[in-house]
């Protein structure tokens, strides 16, 4: 795996990020989908209940969100504590100031690159971008993605009903800029239980399974304060958020790309 690959990976889906280093429980075979129309139908009834369910409206008008979490890696060596200031500009922007451990490093999603800001140095993750924009549309429980369907941007298919936590869900698959997801739905609650897709991992791609819980309302929307996420069934990160600020001024300065020092600068 590239240094890039390795260093984008840990810091950006630990936190959700999503968000997000995460890993797939192993479940029973999901229920057969209907035919293709009945099932898009179906799963756009379930994205739609979802969105108004944990907000509607008040969603779509979300620009900016200010949050501040808290959590740990699991490492069979021990555990890492991790902690993280996000500012997430909807639909696709976002700045992450990280505490791994030690170590301090600012992650940066312009909507079109992204890249790892270090002490002493700053490294391209463009390449692994759609990982920094399943994380921008997954916190809190999918508030990024449900903006985009109640856009009338974002269609998926039914794919079944699946047990999670021991509770009924109801699963679709979604595809976009953050590459295929499969999403499952409390049943009772119509919010965001889990999310399973595939990322890079440190022998090549990892199944990745990430859960919310704990939801709280903000200004009249739902929240997941609690997140934990599993790679390759074990379990590898969890999270929880301390601060949800809405629509918090951004600063563009936060989105500019460091650039690189000139060939032949004096040191």
């Amino acid at each position: 795996m590239t240094k890039w690959t390795r260093f984008c990976t840990i810091p950006f889906l630990a936190t959700a990020l999503a968000a997000v280093l995460s890993a797939s429980i192993a479940s029973p075979p999901e229920a057969q989908s209907a035919a293709a129309p009945e099932s898009a139908e179906r799963g756009n009834e379930v994205l739609l209940a979802a969105a108004k369910a944990a907000g509607g409206e008040k969603l779509a008008s979300l620009k900016t969100v200010g949050i501040s979490e808290s959590g740990k890696l699991n490492y069979p060596q021990g555990d890492v504590s991790l902690n993280v200031k996000w500012i997430v500009a909807y639909p696709d922007r976002s700045h992450g100031e990280v505490t791994l451990g030690d170590q301090k490093i600012v992650q940066v999603c312009d909507g079109t690159s992204a890249w790892l800001q270090f002490a002493q140095s700053t490294r391209d993750t463009t390449p692994v971008i759609s990982e920094f924009k399943r994380g921008i549309s997954l916190f809190g429980g999918g508030w990024g993605l449900y903006e985009q369907v109640l856009a009338g941007k974002l269609a998926g298919q039914f794919i079944g009903e699946a047990e999670i936590d021991g509770k009924k869900t109801l699963g679709v698959s979604v595809e976009g800029p953050f590459g295929p997801l499969k999403l499952y739905f409390d049943s009772a609650t119509h919010l965001l239980a889990a999310a399973r897709f595939q990322s890079a991992g440190e022998h090549g791609a990892t199944d990745n399974e990430q859960r919310w819980s704990d939801y709280r309302p903000v200004d009249g929307m739902l929240f997941a304060f609690s997140t934990v996420t599993y790679r390759e069934g074990t379990r590898f990160f969890e999270s929880t958020v301390q601060d949800v600020h809405l629509n918090p001024k951004l600063d563009e300065s936060l989105f500019a790309k460091p650039q690189p020092a000139a060939a032949g600068a004096s040191q």
